[in-house]
């Protein structure tokens, strides 16, 4: 199965979009090495581990997925030729509801109380944070804003920054047009942040419309605004 968009039909669609919504769903919840393992799989067509990586690290964390969810993975591996199911998928945890991660975020890694959520920094950093302009907009942030601008459907640039026991990670947060390939300005924006040694960027691109799990609203939240079309 290709991850041409100009190959894709209705029922390709269907799996790409489903597949790209549950990665979207497991953030915050999966490691972030397989989250950004796992789109890049996605994005590069690479779909045929991507049921067993996605069931066995279910089981293996004990990240419970919704019955729609172990659905999909057995309709991709299906689509994809394969007889039976994906390794370990009928030992998945079943929910009903996609939960709350518990993560903290904010717009600025090293002074968030001086720098307000939702600061809009499309204009420039402004005057009274000038001293911080090295912190809220780095060279990370310009690669990332530089390649998705030019992607056409690509509407919004965010940034937030999550807390967590591994520190502070930077998060993008990308929202574009319904119909636009979402996994591919994901693989855009992951390969521009890890050119620079960031290590498994978390971007996290939806369409306009969706309804976002509380890991993306709570980050949508704190987040400043980098880029608007």
């Amino acid at each position: 199965m290709s991850a041409d968009w100009a190959a894709l039909d209705d029922r390709a669609w269907q799996l790409y979009s489903g597949m790209h919504r549950m990665l979207l769903r497991l953030a915050g919840r999966l490691p972030d090495e397989l989250i950004t393992r796992t789109r890049a799989m996605l994005a590069g067509g690479d779909l045929a581990y991507l049921p067993d990586t996605v069931a066995i690290a279910a089981v293996e964390r004990g990240v419970p997925l919704t019955a729609q969810e172990v659905g999909l993975l057995r309709e991709v591996f299906a689509a994809l030729g394969f007889e039976g199911e994906p390794t370990a998928s009928d030992e998945i945890t079943l929910t009903t509801a996609t939960p709350v991660t518990g993560h903290t975020f904010s717009p600025d890694v090293v002074r968030p109380p001086r720098v307000p959520a939702r600061l809009d920094l499309t204009g420039g950093v402004p005057d009274e944070l000038a001293d911080l302009e090295d912190d809220l907009l780095d060279l990370v942030d310009h690669l990332v804003v530089d390649a998705l601008s030019g992607h056409a459907g690509v509407a919004v640039v965010r940034r937030a920054w999550r807390d967590g026991p591994g520190g502070a990670r930077r998060v993008y947060l990308v929202e574009v047009d319904p119909g636009v390939p979402a996994w591919e300005p994901t693989l855009e924006a992951q390969t521009e942040a890890s050119q620079t040694g960031e290590s498994d960027p978390q971007v996290e691109v939806y369409w306009t419309g969706d309804d976002l799990p509380p890991y993306h609203r709570a980050a949508l939240e704190a987040a400043v605004l980098l880029w608007r079309r």
